[in-house]
């Protein structure tokens, strides 16, 4: 069929027929887009005066072996130092670069240091200290020594450091909008880490926020009001299981006892039952309400103590929780 076809194009046979077939071919598969393509020039490096293509790299430098003219000059961005830590040798450690910027403190970040020797004179000792002085403004210098106190404050609290850093960018957000002083400005500091306990589930009663950074719990209430005027941020309340965890680690309960008091503090806060009380007050009743109809060894003194609520409010709280016993537990266990 193709050669009948090709035959009535070309109006002949024989050699004519095939040349014919063959060029009919060449015009279809370009309409096609089938032709076949060469391949493109390979793009090399060339020397820009001799045009040779033999190029090396030495010592930094990317040269022509054929005129020896420098090409290009390659810089190293790694390290230039070997240092092995507490196992190398050497007296002093050899590395020569700052540390990684701080995103808070972004101008102080961009600068050198002038380092000291032992026996330096006086005079080294003060230029030293005046660029240290001029390395950082002043505003970042009043940041710095808050985030310093701020930190040193709550480590020992046991304060995760996720919390700490999210409560310094809470404070600078703050301090951007509005500069406080005084108790504005201590109230305001303790809230901020009062805030990011809770954006991270960790939360911390007002007591311990106020004791860590030895203030009134007042002027946390304060803190805590500017702080929701000037950021605005919504943030879940903490609830009573929360804190169930914490309070029985210091308690020395087991495992066992401390999840299934979390989930009768759970079950409370669902139905509402004390919701009138705060959420560390409520966990207070809940634990000692637990250990007292599972017969475990702790006083509502020691609970007390490590939950920072009164006797008479857990006294309230359990008589409150005994109107509903046979809702929770019929058979008199939890």
């Amino acid at each position: 069929m193709a050669s009948g076809f090709f035959s009535v194009v070309g109006g002949g046979s024989g050699g004519g027929c095939m040349a014919n077939e063959d060029e009919m071919w060449s015009l279809l598969s370009e309409l096609r887009g089938d032709s076949p393509k060469l391949p493109e020039e390979l793009e090399l490096d060339c020397c820009e005066k001799c045009k040779g293509i033999q190029l090396i790299i030495d010592e930094g430098q990317n040269i022509c072996l054929e005129c020896n003219t420098v090409q290009s000059r390659i810089i190293d961005v790694t390290a230039e130092w070997r240092y092995y830590g507490i196992d190398d040798s050497r007296d002093g450690d050899p590395t020569r670069c700052g540390m990684p910027s701080n995103d808070l403190l972004p101008k102080s970040s961009l600068g050198s240091i002038i380092g000291g020797r032992k026996g330096d004179n006086r005079d080294m000792r003060r230029i030293r200290m005046y660029q240290m002085w001029n390395s950082m403004p002043y505003w970042e210098r009043t940041l710095y020594n808050i985030f310093d106190k701020l930190t040193n404050n709550t480590t020992n609290h046991g304060i995760p450091s996720k919390v700490i850093e999210d409560a310094k960018v809470l404070y600078k957000k703050a301090s951007e909008k509005k500069i406080s002083r005084g108790d504005n400005k201590d109230g305001l500091i303790a809230s901020c880490i009062y805030y990011a306990c809770l954006i991270n589930k960790l939360p911390r009663s007002p007591k311990e926020i106020a004791r860590m950074f030895h203030i009134d719990p007042n002027v946390l209430t304060k803190g805590n009001a500017r702080f929701q005027i000037l950021l605005q941020i919504n943030v879940d309340s903490s609830n009573p299981d929360d804190y169930i965890t914490r309070f029985g680690s210091r308690l020395n309960m087991n495992y066992t006892d401390v999840q299934k008091c979390k989930e009768f503090a759970k079950k409370l806060d669902e139905l509402e039952i004390v919701s009138e009380n705060a959420p560390t007050s409520v966990a207070a009743g809940a634990l000692f309400y637990y250990c007292t109809l599972n017969d475990l060894d702790f006083s509502k003194k020691q609970i007390a103590d490590v939950c920072e609520v009164s006797e008479v409010t857990i006294t309230k709280c359990y008589k409150r929780l005994l109107k509903y016993k046979d809702l929770f537990h019929p058979t008199n266990k939890i």
